[in-house]
């Protein structure tokens, strides 16, 4: 959840005390400079790593008034369902008919979208924990059980039944996933009837002076 500036910040920190490490080497340590600077400058950049990404964590969480346990679950709980939409595209190449592979992408597009509204917005976690718990895992399972079966192209009245019953339902588990973004985005759309109102009185208000002072 920490984006590109924290990265940047937190590598270019590393590069100068790994280097300081380094030089540090070099000078204290002449006979053993080409045995023991470059792992010294290795441990120094690492540490220096582990460290300041735990702060930028830390500076973060409590940004947003989350607990660290929060903040570590709905990390951890992006990072799989990051897992959960490479293996849904992976479905790609293995869908039989132009309907599968545009119901895979659209679900794929959902995820990825719902995916990036929490990465910007922790606080949004709550209000579509189901997708990342149930929805978003469930529709990764029936694709890959749906596209095996289709690759297979076993003959036989139930499994055609199993593959209707499947189809079926992951449409309304794009559906579902669909909800999902919009419930992702309420609160977002909310705000923007509050300010279009606020807008629209104050241009109200703002005509109605002009009229006053015109007469």
């Amino acid at each position: 959840m920490l984006g590109p500036i924290n990265f940047l910040t937190r590598h270019i920190l590393n590069f100068l005390v790994g280097t300081t490490a380094l030089v540090v080497a070099i000078i204290n340590i002449p006979g053993m400079a080409s045995l023991l600077s470059l792992p010294l400058a290795i441990v120094a950049y690492y540490a220096s790593n582990k460290i300041t990404l735990a702060i930028q964590k830390s500076s973060q969480s409590k940004k947003i008034g989350f607990s660290k346990s929060e903040y570590n679950l709905i990390e951890a709980q992006l990072k799989q369902a990051k897992s959960h939409v490479q293996a849904l595209n992976q479905q790609y190449v293995r869908v039989r008919s132009v309907r599968s592979f545009k119901q895979i992408n659209e679900m794929s597009k959902l995820a990825k979208r719902i995916i990036n509204i929490v990465q910007s917005n922790p606080q949004k976690f709550y209000a579509v924990e189901d997708f990342f718990y149930a929805h978003l895992p469930s529709a990764v399972q029936l694709s890959d059980k749906y596209t095996l079966l289709t690759k297979e192209q076993i003959p036989g009245t139930d499994v055609h039944l199993a593959l209707e019953d499947t189809r079926r339902t992951l449409k309304e588990l794009q559906v579902t996933i669909e909800d999902d973004l919009k419930s992702a985005l309420s609160s977002d759309i909310e705000n923007l009837k509050i300010e279009l109102d606020f807008a629209k009185m104050s241009n109200e208000k703002r005509k109605d002076r002009l009229k006053i002072g015109g007469e």
